[in-house]
């Protein structure tokens, strides 16, 4: 044999083995672009989650008067807040209304207030907003990548406002 029949016979060996690289590799390479997609979901939601509970604390220095535990304005700065994130399922994402409603059924607000020591303490307000993530994930999960396992069920933020009492 001469020398190029060597060479082809050893080309004809080799024809596959590009197109099982490149799968083995596309595999891992769509793994990890899936997994930097999914950590980046979570930390959306988590910075919208922590922004709403922000809008809370912050109402609460705008209010007059003062807002009492559980008041319906300090949640409704929190639910507007949400609602203007893309934090909601497709079939809630229609408009800001919908996204709302879905926000006010599934979002747990908390607003608590601890009453002051005396004249002239401070009023503290803890504003709690916790984000049901596992039901409501934003990216659909993979077969072969069980996010679930690394993802938290729930994110939660809190915020403290402290106001001067008179």
């Amino acid at each position: 044999m001469n020398r190029y029949g060597r060479t082809r016979s050893l080309q004809g060996r080799e024809r596959g083995v590009a197109a099982i690289e490149f799968a083995l590799v596309f595999v891992v390479l769509f793994s990890v672009l899936y997994a930097l997609a999914t950590f980046g979901a979570v930390l959306y939601t988590q910075q919208s989650v922590t922004r709403a509970s922000e809008e809370g604390a912050r109402a609460v220095g705008l209010l007059t008067p003062a807002p009492t535990a559980a008041d319906p304005r300090v949640k409704d700065a929190v639910y507007d807040s949400l609602a203007n994130s893309l934090v909601v399922p497709v079939s809630a994402n229609t408009s800001v209304t919908t996204r709302r409603s879905w926000i006010v059924s599934n979002v747990t607000v908390d607003v608590a207030r601890s009453d002051p020591s005396g004249p002239g303490a401070y009023i503290r307000y803890v504003v709690t907003v916790t984000y049901p993530y596992s039901a409501n994930r934003l990216l659909p999960t993979m077969p072969l990548l069980d996010t679930s396992q690394w993802m938290p069920d729930q994110l939660r933020s809190r915020t403290t406002a402290a106001l001067k009492s008179s």
